[in-house]
């Protein structure tokens, strides 16, 4: 406990208050079959005449904050703290590079779901705390934004990739994502399905490799959904893989465990499916603290494959916009996206056969 809480606890024991006034409601509230937030969102969002783009921004955020809580803290996210906040808006900063304006609007959207139960009477949450609020005036969310990625030379990076990374798993994760441009979250999702590899090998072994309908007449590529747990991408993509990426995936999945899991990477104990945690960390044994955060740059973690791969496309090899965007999942224009798998394939079709051969011929080399 800092010494600031405990001066807090003091002054609370002082006058018969607490510091977590909330607690007392957590269990209750995960006993309920409503979803707090959700009645937010439908009597004060989706009664409006937001856009659709609002309204994605608006339910993106509640579903970040829910999944910090539940996930690293086992709290209900309708009964925080403050240092719950705290920690989730220093885990976007730090962790996720979001810029001071982008916390602090995640923050604002946050605060106004709990104003609204305060001010409901069916709630127990007290008028004179918001933990939101709370928190934001004790985190410097003004001035500048977060560092820059750390700008690591091509030949560089290739010396860290050949040298230090041995691991065949973690190779393959690190590779994925540097020439994919992929999310930890994307890479953790990817299922041996949506992945399509031209070696009979194996394909003898995996049955289910490269199945998936979007990748039918595309060899040697990966399909991205965009509506997976944490994917985040406003759109689904195939991305091709080139020939060293394939490599690098061959040698891991002629040694992957055999247990009938669909996920592609698997954690090394128990063989189970890893997630954006567990990658990050694998970035971070490799990268640090040579490639940590100093004072110009923020350190090396698993954001920095989009970042690369971003920075490559659109200003090493000058690639329109739209092109990008398809690459990283970005919303184009049109509307809304339907359910059906038809609508799914039709977008992804307008888009891979245009960078499909471009891609194999420019993107970075890292001669493994």
């Amino acid at each position: 406990m800092s010494d600031n809480q405990t001066t807090h606890e003091t002054i609370a024991e002082a006058f018969g208050r607490t510091t977590d006034p909330l607690a007392e409601y957590d269990s209750r509230f995960k006993q309920l079959d409503v979803d707090p937030f959700n009645l937010w969102l439908e009597e004060q969002v989706y009664s409006q005449d937001y856009s659709e783009g609002t309204v994605n921004t608006l339910e993106r955020r509640i579903r970040q904050w829910n999944e910090f809580m539940m996930e690293q803290h086992d709290r209900h996210p309708a009964v925080p703290t403050t240092r719950h906040v705290m920690g989730f808006a220093r885990y976007y900063l730090n962790e996720q590079g979001n810029s001071k304006n982008t916390v602090g609007a995640k923050l604002g959207t946050l605060s106004r779901a709990f104003r609204y139960f305060q001010s409901e009477p069916a709630f127990p949450h007290p008028t004179d705390f918001n933990p939101f609020d709370a928190a934001k005036g004790k985190i410097d969310l003004n001035g500048d934004d977060p560092k820059d990625p750390r700008p690591i030379p091509l030949e560089e990076l290739r010396g860290v990739i050949q040298n230090e990374i041995k691991h065949i798993r973690d190779r393959a994760i690190i590779v994925t994502q540097i020439k994919l441009g992929l999310r930890a979250s994307e890479a953790s999702n990817i299922k041996l399905s949506e992945i399509h590899i031209a070696n009979s090998e194996l394909q003898e072994h995996y049955d289910e490799l490269g199945t998936h309908p979007a990748l039918e007449g595309r060899p040697n590529a990966v399909y991205i959904p965009h509506d997976r747990k944490k994917n985040k991408s406003e759109r689904p993509r195939v991305l091709p893989l080139d020939d060293e990426l394939r490599r690098v995936l061959l040698q891991y999945l002629l040694c992957r465990p055999d247990n009938q899991r669909p996920w592609l990477f698997l954690s090394k104990s128990g063989g189970k499916k890893m997630d954006q945690d567990n990658i990050n960390d694998i970035w971070k044994k490799y990268f640090r603290p040579e490639y940590g955060p100093n004072e110009r740059y923020r350190g090396v973690s698993s954001h920095y494959g989009r970042h690369y791969f971003t920075t490559w496309f659109r200003i090493e090899r000058e690639w329109p916009r739209e092109l990008i965007k398809y690459l990283r999942g970005d919303r184009q224009s049109g509307g809304k996206i339907r359910s059906t798998r038809d609508a799914i394939d039709s977008y992804i079709h307008a888009w891979y056969e245009d960078i499909e051969e471009q891609y194999r011929q420019e993107v970075y080399k890292l001669r493994i």
